[in-house]
């Protein structure tokens, strides 16, 4: 399509969009000024359906009035982010929704790479996942537990989830399932089903976790990228999927072919990234400014990260007393406007390449100073680079030092042209060459190469001819998983003595049997002569599809928009990412410490996330234990028993898992929870970083189990 057809068809698609946004905000209006107020003044008076009667039932001291004036003021700020947030995704809408915004900042992938994204992702998810202690969930009390976003629904509806947390075998079998849906979801099996069940399978599995914590980050972007994979052909490229295809000879898309789909794919992914660290950039400057990058605020944020007790021991962070303000001052200018610059990944090829390095070096320095493992994030940066080159420099590189590898099979087996086409897929580095002897002018091939082969030879079995040498059958074999990299774990077993001598018969019974062991029908047919390994090719629907992914985009930026601009966090889907948007500058942290006391009256350190595991990754126990120093009051102006009996059994389970898994003479009789603070404006050097605030102890019993708490 021309530019000027780009432009007719864009403009008309947005014109249906106004249109259709004008008439939304038409009907609202008139629902809010003409039918919301009667059905107001109804229920006021009892005389409207049971529902909104009891939305009034016993506020008689309020005047309808006062209801209807509520009412307007909630309408018209609905109208204003109805009409705002609207244009926003219209204007969103018309950019991306266009030929040249394609070319000009998505362009054409192969399947490859998006098969690659898919691949990434999920063992991104699969890792992330494999780390986690989900049944030890289990032992926690059911008062630790506050509902986020979706999960409350979720325990609304009688589906078991209460049910299932509270089982250590239940949630074991979650998590395995949970691995085992990744797990095939990154080979690329079955990835229609797989991929959107792996989404919903850890946004399940992140949301029981962060029940009993707090809405924490980890794996959120990644949840973010399966869920987009789940509408797009991510089983295209890289997949068991593609691999079944081709064995069978049903046609797969051209691996080597850059086509629109897989780039709007790529690009909606990449859209994700980006709009996540440029929010969290704009959180930074929306509630700090540029002082957010003062060093009182940074020295505190990485003081209370290394001294709140996590699973990392060191705690180098703290060697920053003696550092002078402006390295400080530096690296929160540095990490505001990065953060903020972040959404350029989107337009710039350049930036596209040089930011997700600085990503990950920033990723790690995070680790380093506040002992806070974003893995995920660093590992997710790879989805904005493209290593086809590399890999065909490579290929490129073998050819020239060691030449290609040429297969001799007979193309009028079927076990054998499924076995080539399958060898073919693997062959990343495009070493093998595949040649059907029976379409071969074998004297010649013999007179080029100085071989002296036969046709009966070449029909008892497979040759591999390697830096013109010739290798037979199993050890043809032997050769090829040598330079197939998807081999290459197993090809030291094929060394080992003996197994040449199981490997000989093995493939010798398969080579006397080929022609019985698969009868060729539709799915294994003779390939054509000069087409390699056979592979059926399929033509992938190459027009432009700038709607489906339009509509992603505009959906994603908008829900983005709204979560920022009113603050919301609502798990898994509205989120604001104001990760250290606003800073301590007080000069005073607090952190906690757990000691505990054995029977001898020695006091050794414990800590406590240890005992749970779900618990022990980046000090997700925190808010459990600052409730047993909580200065919440309720309606009598009382301290809140509820959040410091929850903190308390909390310890008590802590220290009987602790005495559980403990020698005779580690175990101990009292867990004793310390409140620190330390100002370090005031005492940059204390050794002791601070002083004792206040304490809680709770006495467990060294020979049961499960302990006893006590006041």
């Amino acid at each position: 399509m021309n530019s000027d057809g780009d432009l007719i068809l864009s403009m008309r698609r947005a014109r249906a969009l106004f249109i259709a946004m004008v008439v939304g905000l038409a009907l609202w209006l008139a629902f809010a000024h003409l039918v919301a107020p009667l059905v107001i003044e109804s229920a006021y008076r009892g005389e409207s359906i049971p529902i909104l009667n009891n939305l009034i039932k016993g506020h008689a001291n309020h005047s309808v009035e006062e209801y209807l004036s509520d009412w307007r003021q909630l309408a018209w700020k609905f109208t204003i982010s109805y009409t705002a947030f609207g244009l926003l995704g219209l204007v969103v809408f018309m950019s991306t929704n266009s030929q040249t915004f394609f070319r000009r900042f998505v362009g054409e992938a192969t399947p490859g790479t998006l098969g690659a994204m898919r691949a990434l992702t999920c063992g991104i998810l699969l890792l992330w996942t494999m780390l986690e202690d989900l049944p030890s969930i289990a032992w926690l009390p059911v008062e630790a537990r506050h509902p986020l976003g979706v999960m409350q629904w979720l325990y609304a509806l009688p589906l078991g989830l209460d049910r299932l947390v509270a089982s250590e075998a239940w949630l074991r079998v979650f998590q395995l399932v949970t691995e085992v849906v990744l797990f095939l979801g990154m080979v690329g099996y079955r990835t229609r089903l797989v991929v959107p069940l792996g989404a919903f399978c850890f946004f399940l599995f992140g949301g029981i976790l962060r029940d009993y914590s707090f809405n924490w980050h980890q794996g959120w972007v990644p949840l973010y990228l399966i869920s987009i994979l789940s509408f797009t052909p991510c089983g295209d490229g890289w997949s068991v999927d593609r691999l079944l295809k081709v064995i069978r000879g049903l046609p797969v898309p051209d691996p080597s072919r850059a086509l629109p789909v897989y780039g709007w794919s790529r690009y909606t992914c990449w859209v994700a990234v980006a709009v996540t660290y440029w929010e969290t950039g704009l959180c930074k400057l929306r509630f700090g400014g540029i002082s957010w990058g003062n060093a009182d605020g940074l020295r505190a944020t990485f003081y209370e990260d290394t001294l709140l007790p996590r699973e990392y021991d060191w705690s180098w962070s703290l060697y920053l007393v003696h550092a002078p303000d402006w390295p400080l001052v530096f690296m929160g200018v540095f990490v505001l406007f990065f953060e903020c610059l972040w959404i350029m990944v989107l337009f710039s090829p350049t930036v596209r390449k040089i930011w997700p390095v600085l990503t990950a070096i920033f990723h790690a320095g995070v680790f380093i100073l506040q002992k806070i493992l974003f893995i995920d994030l660093i590992l997710l940066q790879m989805v904005f680079y493209d290593f086809t080159g590399l890999r065909k420099s490579i290929g490129k590189r073998l050819e020239s030092s060691y030449g290609r590898i040429q297969v001799l099979f007979d193309g009028h087996c079927p076990l054998c042209n499924r076995t080539v086409r399958a060898l073919g897929l693997f062959d990343i580095f495009a070493r093998l060459e595949f040649l059907d002897f029976r379409r071969l002018d074998l004297a010649e091939y013999n007179r080029r190469h100085g071989l002296a082969l036969t046709i009966e030879d070449l029909d008892r079995e497979m040759y591999v001819i390697s830096r013109g040498q010739p290798y037979i059958g199993y050890y043809g074999y032997r050769v090829l998983a040598l330079a197939l990299p998807v081999f290459w774990l197993v090809s030291p077993l094929l060394y080992i003595p003996g197994v040449a001598w199981v490997g000989e018969r093995v493939y010798g019974y398969i080579a006397r049997n080929r022609l019985a062991l698969l009868h060729c029908d539709t799915h294994c047919p003779v390939p054509s002569p000069g087409s390699g390994a056979g592979l059926a090719l399929t033509q992938v629907n190459d027009l432009i599809q700038p709607l489906r992914y339009a509509w992603l985009i505009s959906v994603f930026c908008v829900v983005m928009a709204v979560s920022f601009f009113y603050r919301l966090e609502f798990y898994p889907v509205l989120t604001s990412w104001h990760l250290y948007a606003a800073l301590n500058y007080s000069g005073e942290v607090s952190y906690f410490k757990a000691v505990g006391h054995q029977a001898s009256g020695e006091v050794i350190p414990v800590r406590v996330g240890d005992s749970v595991g779900a618990l022990r990754w980046d000090g997700r126990d925190t808010p459990l234990l600052k409730k047993c120093f909580s200065d919440q009051l309720d309606e009598k102006g009382q301290k809140m028993v509820t959040d410091v009996e929850a903190c308390r059994k909390f310890l008590l389970v802590s220290g009987s898992i602790y005495n559980k898994r403990s020698t005779s003479d580690r175990k101990i009789t009292q867990l004793e929870l310390q409140e620190w603070i330390w100002n370090f404006r005031t005492n940059p050097t204390d050794p002791e970083h601070g002083k004792v605030k206040s304490r809680v102890i709770v006495e467990i019993d060294p020979a049961q189990s499960v302990g006893r708490n006590t006041t």
